[in-house]
């Protein structure tokens, strides 16, 4: 018996020297975007890291729109939901909902149903999404806002999942130079919300007032992890497209995002003066600007 507590005790500290030598960002290049996928949150520590069995997971995925290079390749998130149930996760939800005709763009879905018919979505944040206070919340004040000044109204059950993992996909925005991250947070509010985030600034569309808007947004919670899309993606015309499609075929995992959104810049050719929110970001406390002190560690398969 006292062997055995010892070897408890000792795989237990072995684990947490692992989840704590794990890398800042993990980032996988290759053509095999579903075991890439896996691969990555593998090299992060593993899905066991992130989320626990019983417990309730939101997900937001860059989904909706659709030309190609525009929205995450569902084999990422067929993968993620893999690890997520393997890993003994009882409730998953949308917290925008995805699209039957979503999951048809990926030759996986059919042999994935299963575990995908076991998730739901929050169907009344479909864009463009409307106040009820059954599924949204009104946010009257947002601690340490510099530009949201306005009552936010954001999906409810983003503030009751116990896990937030954010999927979003790295692409060009005409106002913003990148949507990414830091960005994708924007699908939780009703269009309302957004619209105050194009309007309410000095004049419409003011690139500075809406990057502060994106950053005091995530002030509200940050997510556990992200999983972001790198792999065939518009480099022009974005959000919506049809633009110029590159493929740098990476899938880029971590927590920092002003780190991934920094990262997704640089390999997208943007400058990153361009891109406000990753500067903002940073001096919002919400992640390191400053790559070279990040354990940043990339494979190719």
């Amino acid at each position: 018996m006292k062997k055995l507590s010892l070897l408890v005790v000792a795989l237990l500290l072995l684990s947490l020297s692992l989840v704590a030598k794990a890398p800042d960002i993990v980032v996988v290049k290759g053509e095999g975007i579903y075991e890439n996928t896996l691969f990555a949150v593998e090299k992060m520590g593993g899905m066991q890291r992130f989320v626990q069995p019983g417990q309730k997971v939101g997900l937001l995925v860059n989904s909706d729109f659709k030309e190609y290079g525009a929205y995450v390749n569902p084999d990422i998130v067929i993968a993620v939901l893999k690890m997520i149930f393997d890993a003994g996760v009882s409730d998953v939800v949308f917290l925008q909902p995805v699209s039957e005709e979503y999951w048809k763009k990926s030759n996986l879905a059919e042999s994935h149903w299963d575990i995908i018919s076991k998730t739901r979505g929050i169907d009344a944040n479909k864009f463009p999404a409307q106040f009820s206070e059954e599924y949204f919340v009104k946010i009257e004040n947002v601690e340490n806002a510099k530009a949201i000044n306005f009552e936010l109204e954001i999906v409810k059950e983003f503030f009751d999942v116990d896990v937030f993992i954010n999927i979003p996909i790295a692409k060009h925005h005409a106002t913003t130079v990148l949507t990414n991250a830091m960005k994708n947070l924007m699908g939780l509010n009703t269009r309302a919300s957004n619209v105050k985030f194009h309007l309410n600034g000095p004049s419409r569309n003011d690139p500075d007032f809406i990057a502060q808007c994106i950053v005091d947004l995530n002030l509200l919670r940050k997510a556990d992890l992200i999983i972001s899309d790198m792999t065939n993606v518009i480099k022009t015309n974005g959000p919506g497209g049809p633009g110029e499609i590159i493929s740098p075929m990476k899938i880029v995992a971590g927590r920092d995002a002003v780190a991934i959104d920094k990262y997704c810049a640089q390999e997208l050719g943007f400058f990153i003066e361009d891109v406000l929110t990753v500067q903002k970001g940073f001096e919002a406390g919400l992640g390191k600007i400053d790559l070279n002190q990040l354990n940043i560690v990339e494979f190719e398969n």
